[in-house]
């Protein structure tokens, strides 16, 4: 079955307060927009078809869409049903017209099957929740046998009718033969003197086409943002969403509602997450990985039974299994840590390959580095990797020695169960089973 995804994009925002078009606003770190597209192309054989007005250009530049993707602009704001209007020539004939809103971000794409299949090639299909403070929504219109008469909107509800719990959502699934024969039956007849999308279930009705309302047990799914305040409900809806996804496949979080996940995040069984977390980007982290408060991982992957303490910062990186690092660690960019391998508090390693089963635990800087396995690195080392113009590489070989407070000028190499004495500035390479003391002699001198 093919659909067609009609995301309404084109709406102004005033109340949003910000310069930006409202559907670039973010929740999670990316733009509503680009979270309603991402999850409308989870559906098997789908086009998106983005209606923009407001900065259009911008929102085009801003939103990451396949090549395939349709474009355009409601020039005026006259309605939902106008800017739907602006898609029909570009959607597919025998598709499914699902209509979706660029500020409305959380809806799943099992949601949306849903809905799509509920339509199939004969009926319009609705979203439809309970609100029990339903002001500002438009109200669901029954007959006493729940047959789905009409939408009726705020503005336009009359006492009774604004009592109504039952109220829409925005979001319909029909066939794009039908929905143009619907829009274009629409008026503007109301207070707002707005074609209002939701007029054509009235319309369908009047021309024998069956409704559906397919409620949805979770309104947090379809709530949209239109100021800065009910924006901040939607990131904490979305976090809130996620940390249950993750409670439900075994994770264990300590509390969801303290943590953020802000990309592609994959969590596997037995793993535990602590208070203040933050995953950014595509992260993956493996089976019973204990991660500590305050840690933050950006695109990253994390081996099983690894531990990452408190506070410590991870992107770009490679940890492999049962790799401990932190706590107050930067682990990354492009720093790969083999099993076993241990940094500890307040060391940093960025471009370099950490070996099986080495250490480097206290206060030190491992920067385009390649250590191999069962090293020692003490505390205050150093690898001196630029000159001014160039990054250096420090190649150290298994089993070396490097004691505490030493500096590693590079490019130099340093040679397997070779030592550095504690303190040593070395300059020059070191052959394996070497002790090397690059140190000025001590003086003790009487005191006048």
């Amino acid at each position: 079955m093919k659909i067609d995804a009609i995301i309404l994009a084109a709406g102004k925002g005033k109340r949003m307060q910000s310069a930006s078009p409202k559907v670039l606003q973010q929740v999670a770190g990316k733009s509503l927009l680009q979270h309603v597209l991402d999850t409308s192309l989870e559906l098997k054989s789908c086009q998106p078809h983005i209606v923009v007005g407001d900065q259009a250009s911008l929102v085009k530049a801003s939103v990451s869409a396949p090549k395939n993707s349709k474009w355009s602009k409601q020039a005026k704001q006259l309605g939902t049903g106008h800017a739907a209007k602006q898609s029909l020539k570009g959607l597919r004939a025998g598709s499914i017209a699902l209509i979706l809103y660029g500020d409305v971000p959380l809806v799943k794409s099992s949601t949306m099957n849903n809905l799509v299949k509920a339509a199939g090639k004969s009926s319009l299909a609705l979203l439809s929740f309970e609100q029990q403070t339903p002001k500002g929504y438009g109200r669901i219109i029954r007959s006493p046998g729940g047959k789905v008469l009409g939408i009726v909107e705020e503005k336009d509800a009359t006492t009774e009718q604004k009592k109504i719990t039952e109220v829409n959502s925005g979001i319909m699934a029909v066939a794009s033969n039908k929905l143009e024969e619907l829009l274009n039956g629409l008026k503007n007849k109301n207070t707002a003197k707005e074609y209002y999308l939701t007029d054509i279930v009235s319309l369908a009705n009047e021309n024998k086409i069956p409704v559906k309302a397919v409620k949805l047990d979770s309104k947090e799914e379809v709530l949209g943002a239109n100021n800065r305040e009910e924006l901040n409900q939607l990131e904490r809806n979305y976090q809130l969403l996620k940390a249950k996804e993750f409670l439900k496949k075994g994770v264990i979080i300590s509390d969801p509602a303290r943590v953020d996940f802000r990309g592609e995040v994959k969590i596997q069984k037995g793993s535990s997450i602590d208070i203040n977390c933050v995953f950014e980007g595509k992260v993956e982290i493996g089976k019973n990985v204990i991660i500590g408060p305050g840690a933050i991982i950006r695109n990253s992957k994390i081996g099983d039974g690894s531990r990452i303490e408190p506070y410590t910062l991870i992107e770009n990186a490679i940890l492999e299994k049962n790799v401990s690092a932190g706590p107050y660690a930067h682990i990354g960019p492009d720093a790969h840590l083999e099993e076993n391998s241990e940094i500890g508090n307040f060391v940093e390693v960025k471009r370099s390959k950490i070996g099986k089963g080495t250490k480097a635990k206290h206060l030190a800087y491992i920067g385009d580095g390649q250590v191999s396995e069962k090293v020692n690195v003490g505390a205050g080392t150093i690898f001196v990797n630029y000159d001014g113009k160039n990054k250096n590489k420090t190649k150290v070989a298994k089993g070396a020695f490097i004691g505490s407070n030493s500096s590693l000028i590079a490019p130099i190499k340093i040679g397997q169960n070779s030592m550095i004495g504690a303190g040593s500035v070395v300059t020059s390479d070191v052959p394996a089973e070497r002790l090397a003391l690059g140190r000025s002699r001590q003086r003790n001198i009487k005191k006048k």
